[in-house]
């Protein structure tokens, strides 16, 4: 009996070809991200177009404001320029750290008569400021209100704006109208309202209640930490521009007075922190600048020369080293372009202070670490191992080959084993005496700086624990830094280095655990080390760390300098005030507090020790 009728035959299922396979794999693949591309981008359409909307109202409606007689302009930034600025045509004072929330708020002057405010600002400058903030704190609710308003009316305008592209587009490709329109756009609307409470709860959470402790100075309101005496007769030419420079000015520095006056202890001692001069012609700057600072010490963080010969270090450059060792003590530790040789010759200048030494072995080099006791703090440093044209992994810049290099030189020279640390209840002990006798021969160091025998306080004769801290640690590489706090966690209080020609951010300064990392920039601008490795210019770079009477460290201030530009080091004429300081940052972080001995002083009465090599026990 026939399977058929008619004579029709079923199709029998017979297997794809590859061919087939492949191309049916291909439309199904193709139409998987057609429509993952068309989601992605309504997404975006309805995500981005608010922002984009809020943003441009935050900027095309700034609030108009009169404070004390000055009017201004209080203006809204989304996703640009976080956090609270004033700007002026003298240079902008920034707090970046405000919270997590790409948000800014920023405040200019808007057809100032500079005569006006001067009168306004008269002789009692600080009296001029509580006014001003008083009657900007009076207006705050209805700034606040205006930009949250405009901000929301941005947003609510970008949806509109998604909701009108997306229906346009549906209608042009000749899809229905979908049931319920109106219900599902309140949906896409709530949903944008509950992420933008969600954004705003982050913001909450994120604050930063001491945001006002860490800023940014530019243009001439940075160039004033800089130059005070070149603004002393800056002012004394008769010119509206520098009288409204002398008000601007005077009124940061009277608000940055209430910051510190308000949050931070008496200073005791001011530490400037170089690196990498490189045979530069800029140490008679940063003698001006220790001067103007009232530096009482120098770190110096090596990178002296540039090829390690004794022949580089001129007459003339170590006169001008010596010039500013007089404005202030030098403590120096050699760099990758420091030789044995170099070495030699900075510890014949007159105010500097070599911590350990480095000297040449049968296969490269060896480094030693040395401390000094200076002012109150104890300062520990150690030499890079490696010379420019060494043999081997001692000339090498490769980082596969000198991280490990560095690694081992520090756990060397600290007498450390592979993965070992020194916990803080080991003795390090140290050879010499200070100059101050507080310590006797081989004894121990401890926290307090009072002399120990066999765990015994020479004073006392109780028992006595060993070295707790050391507060500073210098070194060449940020690699070597990085050893140092590893091999001796909860010891170093800061570390300090330099090699990279570029100082770390402000938001790495300080870690969770309170430790302290400056990674100086080029203070010489690179020298002759850009030359050889054909390289642009580095900003000059140098950083002035305040130490409080009782040992803290309360903050740092960050200056950079364009080098692109001359280094102004004469002051500027009366028809070209805004040239001033166009090229000066200046970028101030407060410290949080350390876990210190709360008895312990700083001063620069207790002097400086002699250097003294650092061996371990075994």
């Amino acid at each position: 009996m026939s399977s058929t009728r008619g004579g029709d035959q079923l199709p029998l299922p017979l297997p794809f070809t590859r061919r087939q396979e492949a191309e049916r794999i291909a439309r199904r693949t193709g139409q998987v991200v057609s429509r993952v591309v068309q989601v992605v981008l309504r997404w975006a359409l309805r995500l981005v177009l608010p922002l984009v909307c809020a943003a441009a109202a935050l900027r095309a409606f700034p609030y108009e404001a009169t404070v004390q007689g000055v009017p201004f302009e209080v203006r809204g930034t989304l996703l640009s320029r976080p956090g609270l600025s004033a700007d002026t045509t003298l240079g902008s004072w920034e707090f970046p750290e405000v919270s997590g929330v790409p948000f800014g708020v920023h405040i200019s002057p808007v057809d100032v008569d500079v005569l006006q405010l001067t009168r306004l600002a008269g002789g009692d400058l600080p009296g001029f400021v509580e006014r001003m903030q008083a009657d900007f704190t009076a207006q705050l609710p209805r700034i606040a209100t205006w930009l949250i308003a405009e901000f929301l009316l941005g947003l609510v305008s970008g949806l509109l704006i998604a909701a009108a592209i997306n229906m346009s587009v549906r209608y042009l490709r000749g899809l229905p109208r979908r049931p319920h329109e109106l219900r599902y756009r309140s949906l896409q609307a709530a949903g944008a309202a509950a992420v933008t409470v969600t954004v705003a709860g982050y913001g909450v959470l994120s604050y930063n209640p001491n945001w006002v402790r860490d800023s940014q100075l530019t243009g001439t309101l940075a160039a004033a930490q800089l130059f005070p005496s070149e603004l002393s007769a800056y002012y004394s030419q008769s010119n509206k521009a520098l009288d409204v420079l002398g008000s601007v000015v005077g009124i940061q520095a009277a608000l940055q007075a209430q910051i510190e006056d308000d949050q931070t202890p008496e200073t005791a001692l001011q530490i400037m922190t170089i690196s990498d001069m490189h045979l530069s012609a800029n140490y008679p700057l940063v003698a001006r600048y220790a001067a103007n600072y009232d530096v009482d010490l120098i770190v110096n963080a090596g990178d002296e020369s540039a090829f390690g010969t004794r022949q580089e270090l001129t007459p003339a450059y170590l006169e001008a080293v010596a010039a500013l060792t007089e404005t202030a003590p030098m403590l120096w530790v050699a760099g990758n372009h420091d030789s044995p040789a170099t070495v030699e010759v900075m510890r014949s200048v007159p105010g500097v202070t070599v911590l350990g030494d480095k000297v040449a072995t049968a296969d490269g080099y060896a480094v030693t670490a040395g401390v000094v006791d200076a002012y109150g703090l104890t300062v520990a440093g150690l030499s890079d191992p490696r010379v420019y044209g060494g043999p081997g992994r001692y000339g090498a810049d490769a980082a596969d080959v000198v991280e490990p290099l560095q690694r081992e030189a520090v756990r060397e020279a600290l007498g450390v084993l592979e993965d070992e640390e020194i916990p803080a209840s080991e003795e390090i002990v140290l050879d010499e005496a200070p100059a101050d006798g507080a310590l006797g021969g081989d004894d121990p160091l401890v926290g307090d700086g009072s002399a120990v025998l066999d765990g015994i306080d020479a004073e006392t004769g109780e028992p006595a624990d060993a070295l707790e801290t050391i507060d500073v640690f210098a070194v060449h590489e940020p690699v070597a830094a990085e050893e140092v706090r590893e091999v001796l966690p909860g010891r170093v209080r800061q570390t300090i280095s330099g090699h990279v020609h570029a100082q770390n951010d402000s938001s790495e300064v300080q870690d969770e655990d309170g430790v302290i990392d400056l990674v100086e920039g080029s203070t010489g601008a690179g020298g002759l080390d850009n030359i050889v490795r054909g390289t642009g210019r580095p900003p000059i770079e140098f950083s002035i760390v305040s130490v409080a009477t009782d040992c803290q460290f309360t903050r740092v201030i960050r200056f950079s300098i364009e080098s692109t530009q001359p280094v102004l080091v004469a002051p500027p004429t009366a028809d070209s005030p805004r040239d001033f300081g166009d090229d000066v940052t200046a970028s101030t972080v407060y410290f949080r507090p350390q876990d210190i001995d709360p008895d312990r002083l700083c001063s620069t009465g207790l002097g400086i020790s002699e250097e003294r090599p650092w061996p371990l026990p075994e």
